[in-house]
């Protein structure tokens, strides 16, 4: 399909659109793979990698795609608990950038392709920023995965989902969720919080797209414990998050003009001009 900016995507929502080359590494994602390493040398090792990301990425996120956060508050009071965070997958670094921008010194768990992980440079970087593939052709892997979760969630860490499944590059449409963020959430009784990735675009001199990336954070959404049917707390979860997260993102393409030539307004608004309150966007009014 064509979607409304001119870029062709997959007919399917979850179909993913890059080709992973280069898969080398020779892992199996069993029941014996551990998808939470705890070898005392691999954590010291990560946590260099997640020191060296902070300082180095998140000034090149800032360079490159003028990276700024939203809602910064909504996270700060999750600050010592666990929780499921989600987040719309259409840019390369909208894991990675939650994770040293957001919480930059508090290690983020985020799920990945497995076959990331099998790239022989990348998925060991991604690995020890905080990556857990996804054992999607193994069900004692998934098992396993399930079970790794869940005792990372009940250790007071959070673990970030992508609920879209693939990644859709500056994808502006929010997609249809899976339950797997919130089956997790549900099962560990720990709330979900809702991040929205946005952007801006503006055309080079060369012909090409530059891009600016935001997130918006959202306050934190519960489960409603008073639902007997564990299966209706988890719809009613992932309808929640869901419905906040395309809520938005269509009011940020509907208050401003993004570069797209088919928003809702031909209004110019600097990052400065927009505050994010409660889930909604507002724009300061000059004095």
């Amino acid at each position: 399909m064509i979607d409304k900016d001119g870029f062709e995507r997959p007919d399917s929502a979850d179909q993913h659109i890059l080709e992973l080359k280069n898969q080398k590494r020779k892992v199996v994602f069993d029941e014996n793979y551990r998808f939470r390493p705890r070898n005392i040398f691999f954590r010291a090792w990560a946590a260099f990698i997640r020191f060296v990301a902070v300082l180095l990425l998140n000034p090149f996120l800032k360079m490159k795609y003028h990276f700024g956060i939203y809602g910064k508050q909504n996270a700060k009071s999750l600050k010592k608990q666990a929780f499921v965070c989600t987040c719309n997958h259409v840019h390369y670094f909208d894991d990675v950038s939650i994770g040293t921008n957001l919480f930059a010194w508090r290690k983020v768990y985020f799920t990945t392709l497995d076959a990331n992980i099998r790239r022989p440079l990348i998925g060991f970087f991604l690995r020890s920023l905080g990556g857990i593939p996804i054992p999607v052709e193994s069900l004692s892997g998934m098992k396993k995965f399930n079970a790794d979760v869940s005792s990372i969630l009940q250790s007071g860490k959070p673990v970030l989902y992508n609920p879209e499944s693939a990644l859709w590059p500056y994808f502006r449409e929010i997609r249809p969720f899976k339950k797997g963020a919130f089956l997790m959430a549900v099962k560990n009784n720990v709330p979900v919080l809702p991040v929205v990735a946005v952007f801006k675009r503006k055309p080079k001199k060369n012909g090409k797209l530059k891009y600016q990336l935001f997130i918006a954070v959202c306050n934190k959404v519960e489960i409603d414990t008073t639902l007997p049917d564990e299966r209706d707390r988890i719809n009613k979860l992932l309808l929640q998050v869901q419905e906040v997260t395309v809520r938005v993102a269509k009011e940020w393409y509907a208050i401003q003009d993004c570069g797209f030539g088919n928003e809702g307004s031909t209004r110019k608004l600097k990052a400065k001009q927009l505050k994010f309150v409660d889930d909604e966007w507002v724009i300061k009014e000059k004095k």
